[in-house]
């Protein structure tokens, strides 16, 4: 008898205590979209409600549920004092949040103090933590991707048309990034410095960008140094947010991915570039290292704070040697074809017995079912 999720659900006991998912549901960020993820798995086992991140502070609680509030830092430095109430009334309060850095400040390992347990997606974040002092339990539940991104074959051409006709048109080999928000966070300036060098190698190599607002192409070198990039793209696409089935798409179309950032919390589109059997290079330090193969890993050195001034996030990243990575680079893009076999054997090793939601549904149940006996 085959049994939907609906079903499961239904079999829940109600008797059993609730688990209260605190999100910003009033915005749609990367926390929201893997929150809502989480939710979807964590309903196959547990009573699991939602409730936005601005409206626990001020609800009443009355079945002494588990708390998960992800991200943790945020509303508790805005709602400190109404959340420590609130919290009184819970049976655990779990934090799941991210490591920029390499280090965490005094004041948010103060706001650990009041969580049972804290969630990351990374050993290098929960290294971060405990180096930094946190004296709570960490637990590492990183990021994944559904089963379709290891098993579709590559889409068919739709929102990318223009780029990809270009790409085959004139024969460019593609190299990709992501570079959403914080430049300097991100490495922007390692990917185009590590552009500007390949395009002395290759006369037939492009950089595809997604930004905040879309996703443009570079097909010569550029001057860009800080502020708008667009103007200085040779082309551009208008588009926000990506579906799930556009995010393949524009994956399939890179014989590279670049993960040129000094830090993060997980830097999911290597992940995702990666199961599209993208060939993908970072530094060798990093909250990526958990899933990335060793070949993908390009010496580094520290580089400057990560976000400098931020209030939690106070530490020093990872940046490539240029010199290493341009290498790298020039290697995989000389023998494609071994390194995206290279890629399907990781993804079949790696990726997918530990980094599908399905399995990082279980794992995140099991930790939140700890704080749930007793």
């Amino acid at each position: 008898m085959v049994v939907s999720n609906t079903s499961i659900r239904s079999l829940i006991p109600r008797k059993s205590k609730p688990v209260l998912y605190t999100y910003p549901i009033w915005k749609r960020i990367s926390f929201s979209i893997i929150s809502e993820i989480h939710v979807e798995e964590l309903k196959k086992y547990l009573w699991v409600e939602t409730i936005d991140e601005n409206a626990l502070p001020i609800v009443y609680l009355m079945s002494n549920p588990v708390i998960v509030i992800h991200p943790y830092f945020y509303p508790m430095q805005k709602y400190e004092r109404q959340l420590a109430v609130r919290f009184q009334r819970a049976r655990a309060v779990i934090g799941i949040d991210v490591a920029d850095s390499n280090h965490i400040t005094p004041y948010a390992v103060r706001l650990t103090e009041y969580a049972s347990a804290m969630i990351v997606p990374s050993t290098y974040a929960k290294n971060a933590y405990v180096s930094s002092g946190v004296k709570r339990p960490v637990y590492v539940v990183p990021h994944g991707v559904y089963q379709d991104w290891i098993d579709s074959p590559k889409r068919n051409l739709s929102t990318f048309i223009p780029i990809v006709h270009l790409k085959e048109r004139m024969g460019y080999i593609a190299i990709m990034s992501w570079i959403t928000h914080s430049g300097y966070r991100k490495g922007l300036d390692i990917l185009l410095n590590l552009y500007n060098r390949l395009v002395e190698e290759y006369r037939n190599i492009m950089l595809i960008l997604r930004v905040g607002e879309g996703v443009g192409y570079f097909l010569t070198k550029t001057d860009f140094q800080e502020g708008d990039i667009k103007p200085y793209f040779d082309g551009f696409i208008e588009k926000v947010w990506l579906t799930e089935e556009e995010k393949m798409e524009l994956f399939d179309m890179a014989d590279m991915f670049v993960l040129s950032s000094r830090g993060g919390g997980f830097e999911h589109p290597a992940l995702e570039a990666l199961t599209r059997l993208t060939p993908v290079i970072a530094s060798d330090k990093g909250s990526w290292t958990d899933y990335l193969p060793s070949w993908s890993l390009v010496e580094s050195r520290r580089s400057g704070q990560v976000l400098e001034g931020n209030p939690i996030h106070d530490g020093y990243g990872s940046e490539m040697i240029i010199e290493k990575a341009v290498d790298r680079t020039i290697n995989i893009l000389n023998n494609l074809d071994e390194y995206r076999e290279k890629t399907r054997l990781h993804i079949a090793h790696v990726i997918k017995p530990r980094f599908t939601w399905e399995h990082i549904g279980k794992k995140l149940k099991d930790v939140i079912q700890k704080y749930m006996e007793g």
